[in-house]
């Protein structure tokens, strides 16, 4: 069992936290679940809430809103987008055209040497090449502006390219089949504040389009609005020496492709106000590489559509945690940890409930510092750390989960899973609740607690493959776990009360830290010896002869342990690896067979008690010590 090592500082709940009850309220009506304890009671309707952004209906978003009906409308309102953000046809409006290669001067366009600048709102069309100049947009409080960039090319070595110093709105639009290019050397300065990105907008900014742009930030930030930064089309190229996209207020992806190689993080919002500091992907496509986060938000990541996909830190190719602490391994090999290489991360709620996510990451791929939800969507990841982490909750309603590659698959200090299927491979432990601020230390129950009540559950992990610092329930789903070879270790561990109540549990491991549930457990376990090597069958019968249960071991064992609601006591129960019969038991009771080490926290069976909990009567062979091989329907090797 690995020792508290999860952060208990007090964040502010504030509307990061209110986004993950409301994403199960509006989930709840369209994603189905496999348990009737899976948020069901976040069903109910929310009013609908207008906001000054949202008033007017040529301003509405004919779609419906940015969600489309899928989460509570009160988060809905702070995801607005209006029309304007949308690519609109400009061949009808009336535009001033702008030649940047010989600027000159027109209603709305003042130019001094080698720069432009826009003081009216309008559309104004840009094509050409300004070469070592700026683009100023200084308009009214109340004006928008739109830049139409057909095939123009902006450079600065002295400053921001494009600079938004004034203007209610600033949208760039990339007309279809046109590529534009800005380029920046420096990072400039306008009287006392910096100028950090390439584009850098004080106002909203939104870009749209079919086009492409190219942004090449050789001096800090590729783009960055102080307000909101929306993206709704186009094709951006965007590398920078420091972070990708940034915006202060909120980064709102609809779609469109973005591709970012950034020095810093990829994509970035860092205000901390109720209704700011927000990441939000709910289509188009987004690949980052980041040498820090992929995405970092100063309140809440939500993701509902689109394809996302991060690489932060160089990956797992990068320094990784291995081993567990606890028995000499668990050791980070990383010497310098100031810098956060995550792939997507929340400082309190990080919600996915749809679209498709993979990350390939240093640290932890998905972080939240308070709340994780998952609710739909599919994810991918590779952790040189955790898979999922969550430093508070971890839920998981629905979806596709695969942990590829990690140290710890899935962790927090309440971790629930309702539904979804899930496949988790970790060098340490698959499934970890820990980090509750009443942990007593070694072999004491703590507050956390791991809760299976649906869904799919694949575990292939070479520490404990599921273990709570507190208790460890299973009322539903079904769950195949692959334990450790070695006995530092158990296929199930908990300092806490460890219950089965329902589904269909296997579990084959190692023996010499072999933990069985307690007596009040609601459905009977057997727990047999019975030895087998990587990629055997194994295969549970009744006396019927029919096939209870089933899975391909991926690595060496030495104990199967199983319960099925079929398991009635008086019947016997016989184990086959590969086909040939390998162990039997009578069912006696709720606990039935092989014993194993009891919770050291006291109760019935603890320390030397027989079944439940078993005392130390369990066999305490050597571990095979083989190398993690494959799970079921995972292809890759630990």
């Amino acid at each position: 069992m690995k020792p508290n090592r999860l952060s208990t500082k007090k964040h502010t709940l504030r509307f990061a936290v209110i986004l993950s009850a409301l994403i199960l309220a509006g989930c709840a009506s369209t994603q189905s679940t496999t348990s009737s304890t899976s948020a069901s009671s976040a069903s109910s309707t929310v009013s609908t809430v207008s906001t000054s952004e949202e008033s007017g209906a040529d301003e509405t978003d004919s779609t419906g809103g940015a969600m489309n009906g899928t989460v509570g409308s009160v988060i809905e309102a702070n995801l607005s987008f209006k029309n304007k953000d949308f690519y609109i046809d400009y061949s009808t409006e009336d535009t001033v055209k702008i030649d940047l290669s010989a600027p000159k001067e027109a209603d709305g366009v003042k130019v001094s040497g080698s720069t432009v600048t826009i003081t009216e709102a309008g559309t104004y069309v840009l094509s050409g090449t300004l070469t070592d100049g700026q683009v100023i947009i200084d308009a009214g409080d109340e004006d928008d502006v739109r830049l139409v960039l057909e095939n123009a090319s902006i450079t600065c070595t002295t400053t921001a390219p494009v600079y938004a110093k004034n203007a209610d709105k600033v949208i760039i639009s990339l007309p279809e089949n046109t590529e534009s290019t800005v380029t920046d050397t420096v990072t400039g300065t306008d009287g006392n504040d910096a100028l950090t990105a390439a584009i850098f907008a004080k106002c909203d900014l939104s870009v749209n389009g079919t086009g492409t742009l190219n942004v090449n930030a050789n001096a800090n930030d590729g783009i960055t609005s102080e307000d909101k930064l929306k993206i709704t089309g186009g094709v951006l190229n965007i590398t920078s020496a420091d972070d990708g996209l940034v915006g202060k207020d909120a980064v709102l992806i609809k779609d469109g492709t973005v591709h970012i190689t950034a020095s810093g993080i990829g994509i970035k919002s860092t205000k901390s106000e109720a209704d700011k500091g927000y990441v939000y992907i709910g289509g188009g496509t987004v690949n980052i590489t980041a040498e820090q986060d992929g995405i970092q938000a100063e309140t809440s990541v939500l993701i509902s559509a689109g394809e996302v996909n991060v690489t932060a830190g160089g990956g797992t190719n990068g320094e990784q945690k291995t081993g567990n602490a606890m028995f000499g391994g668990a050791q980070s090999t990383t010497t310098d940890e100031t810098l956060s290489a995550k792939g997507i991360k929340a400082e309190a709620a990080l919600d996915i409930t749809g679209g498709t996510v993979t990350v390939d990451s240093a640290d932890d791929s998905l972080h939240s510092n308070d709340s994780m939800t998952v609710s739909g969507g599919g994810i991918t990841v590779k952790s040189g750390d955790d898979g999922l982490h969550a430093d508070n909750t971890l839920t998981i309603v629905d979806g596709t989960i695969v942990v590829e590659e990690s140290c710890e698959g899935l962790e927090a200090i309440d971790l629930t899973i309702n539904g979804g299927t899930i496949d988790v491979t970790a060098s340490d432990d698959g499934l970890n609740a820990a980090g509750s601020s009443v942990d007593g230390g070694f072999g004491t129950a703590g507050a956390d607690t791991l809760t299976v009540n649906g869904g799919t559950l694949t575990v292939n992990a070479s520490g404990d493959g599921i273990d709570s610092n507190g208790a460890l329930t299973i009322n539903g789903g079904t769950v195949y776990v692959s334990g450790p070879t070695g006995d530092g270790n158990g296929t199930f561990d908990c300092d806490g009360v460890f219950t089965i109540n329902g589904g269909v549990v296997l579990g084959t491991g190692s023996s010499g830290m072999l933990k069985t549930p307690t007596t009040d457990s609601k459905q009977n376990t057997i727990s047999v010896s019975c030895t087998g090597s990587a990629g055997d069958t194994v295969e549970v019968k009744g006396a019927d002869g029919n096939t209870l249960v089933s899975a391909v071991a991926p690595k060496n064992f030495t104990n199967v342990t199983f319960s099925t609601p079929d398991i009635t006591e008086g019947e016997t129960y016989t184990v086959y690896v590969n086909g040939t019969e390998a162990a039997s038991e009578t069912c006696s009771g709720v606990v039935s067979g092989a014993t194993g080490m009891g919770s050291f926290g006291g109760g019935p069976g603890n320390m030397g008690g027989q079944a439940p909990n078993g005392g130390m009567g369990g066999q305490m062979p050597n571990g095979n010590g083989g190398t993690p091989p494959q799970m079921p329907g995972n292809t890759s090797d630990t």
